[in-house]
């Protein structure tokens, strides 16, 4: 009797060890199979990247677009400027200035570019120009505007009263 149950509980076993396995050979040719799905959608977002640039070369050199796909690239363009300002608005903040040709960050001294060999200009120097301090009347001060109708009050002809 306990033979039946130790060669039962072997097969038990051994069948649950078989599963295992093929589940598991199952779980890694999926994944193999994911991952060369994963490799081929990389290599059609590269060759749509590649599309859209050779469009957008296209429309800065002028030739004629159709209007869908010049609508985007004035979009691009406009992202590409506002991508432009930041960087220079960055430099400038760390004391930097910006490679006209390239966009890379440049010691305010460089006279060209660390990166690409471009010249570049000397920019002028920005006065910087803080906020003033606003008029007393102005600031947020629940009492002034009282004060200013009592003025206003006592500045009136006794007359009109």
């Amino acid at each position: 009797m306990t033979d039946d149950f130790f060669a039962d509980f072997g097969e038990t076993l051994h069948q649950a060890a078989k599963e295992f396995t093929a589940k598991t050979d199952n779980f890694f040719e999926g994944q193999k199979m994911r991952n060369k799905i994963s490799g081929e959608q990389r290599q059609i977002d590269q060759c749509l990247k590649d599309v859209g640039n050779i469009i957008y070369e296209k429309f800065v050199e002028g030739e004629p677009l159709h209007e869908d796909v010049a609508v985007l690239c004035e979009e691009i363009t406009e992202h590409k400027m506002a991508i432009a300002k930041m960087r220079e608005n960055m430099a400038r903040k760390r004391g930097e200035k910006v490679c006209a040709a390239c966009g890379a960050a440049l010691p305010k001294e460089a006279r060209f570019c660390l990166q690409c060999g471009a010249e570049c200009e000397d920019e002028p120097e920005e006065e910087v120009v803080e906020d003033p301090e606003p008029a007393p009347e102005e600031k947020d001060d629940p009492f002034a505007e009282k004060e200013q109708q009592e003025d206003a009050e006592q500045e009136k002809d006794p007359q009109d009263l």
